[in-house]
């Protein structure tokens, strides 16, 4: 963190929460935003850092609200469109096959593209917990979630034991904080799940759960039958004792456990009720819109659906197992794509202070506003422009990117 006054002066300013500032400056003290307005406004400090941005945008930093770390070598590795359940079998091959050191090796390639690309907030599912350290040293900010898998009875007191210890061992900073990840609900039991929510409510950790992302979930959720169950069996996780519902993967969880506040990724496949129940909770929904296309799935997304419900929706990339960037601009511009009848501001909304509140961050950063942290980035931009066109045409060429005040980008 800064341990000095800086100050930066921009063309515009985007705080994402209120107005664009024209000519305006940002007055960070120690990490801090201490002032941010017009220029002229600006109190004169002495002997402090000035940096001047003419022709630019500075804005929040984005917040990728979901990937996986550790699987970002695997980028054109697994091809595009393979049916789920193969597609689940390469990524526990490849976990498998996974030393110590090239999980590190593959979260910082990871988090060296998502700087490089706007991001200085990241939600991180991790299986082992090892890109705590990683983001810690990288000095970018986010949610390491530790992954809870195991849908047979007799994996749950490992896995909690597991956690238990991964909890310890995982020690967050100001820019690196814990929470917890139960799979999926074809992937941990509904005992394992109660006890995730629990914990989380104990702890008071953000929860973080893949709900509703295919047709095979939903299948299996409401009959116990299809493509999960054979994937569950031919990796010995059955559990016989276990009874479909007959209801749909989200009030399955709601029969499960304590919903409130809980961040849900993807939604592909819900219905009337869930969107009651999600909203009901309070829940956090994140799309994944780049990653949907990779899988070559068909289905519409709710986006408009969930906005006009007043839920909050946040983006992720999910890893580069299925999707070909972890640049968040790339989300937005599809986004705008499919769905040209969301205006420009709610768009960067998802990629920012909604990110940030899925994270449970949303006091901290998400917005440039007094008092928050001073985690920007900054676009060149073309005067003849208005600055979405500038903001949606990027493609993630930023100038500089600082997390707490600190220059991350240029490395």
């Amino acid at each position: 963190m800064s341990d000095h006054t800086i100050r930066i002066n921009a063309k515009f300013i985007l705080p994402v929460t209120t107005p664009v500032i024209q000519n305006g400056s940002i007055l960070i003290k120690n990490g801090k935003i201490q002032f941010i307005g017009r220029e002229k406004d600006c109190p004169n400090i002495a002997h402090h850092q000035v940096s001047h941005y003419p022709d630019h945008l500075v804005m929040p930093g984005l917040v990728n609200t979901h990937t996986h770390l550790s699987l970002s070598r695997l980028k054109n590795k697994i091809k595009s469109g393979i049916p789920f359940n193969s597609w689940i079998k390469e990524i526990i091959s490849y976990n498998d096959s996974l030393t110590e050191i090239d999980e590190k090796d593959a979260c910082k390639e990871g988090i060296k593209n998502l700087i490089a690309t706007g991001t200085t907030t990241i939600g991180d599912i991790s299986r082992s917990g090892f890109s705590t350290k990683v983001m810690q040293n990288m000095r970018v900010r986010g949610v390491i979630f530790l992954e809870i898998i195991g849908f047979k009875k007799s994996m749950i007191e490992d896995q909690m034991n597991r956690v238990h210890e991964l909890l310890w061992d995982c020690k967050g900073d100001s820019l690196v904080k814990c929470g917890l990840s139960p799979h999926a609900t074809y992937s941990v039991s509904p005992q394992l799940i109660k006890l995730s929510f629990s914990l989380a409510k104990v702890k008071k950790l953000p929860l973080i759960m893949h709900i509703a992302e295919t047709k095979e979930e939903l299948e299996f959720i409401e009959n116990g039958e299809g493509d999960l169950r054979q994937l569950l069996e031919s990796l010995d996780r059955w559990e016989p004792e276990w009874k479909p519902e007959k209801t749909s993967p989200i009030k399955y969880l709601e029969n499960s456990g304590d919903l409130n506040g809980i961040t849900g990724i993807h939604l592909n496949h819900i219905n009337g009720e869930d969107f009651k129940i999600i909203k009901k909770n309070n829940m956090s929904v994140v799309c994944c819109p780049n990653s949907n296309r990779w899988f070559q799935r068909d289905r519409s997304y709710h986006l408009t659906k969930f906005l006009e419900n007043n839920i909050n929706v946040a983006i992720g990339t999910d890893s580069l197992a299925s999707n070909k960037t972890l640049n968040m601009f790339e989300e937005l511009i599809l986004v705008r794509k499919q769905f040209p009848e969301i205006n420009h501001e709610t768009l960067l909304k998802m990629v920012t202070i909604n990110g940030a509140k899925a994270l449970w961050l949303e006091k901290e950063v998400g917005s440039l506003e007094t008092g928050k942290k001073a985690d920007i980035i900054g676009l060149k931009i073309n005067r003849d422009d208005d600055i979405y066109k500038s903001i949606f045409s990027s493609k993630g060429e930023i100038t500089f990117s600082m997390v707490e005040g600190e220059t991350i980008f240029p490395f």
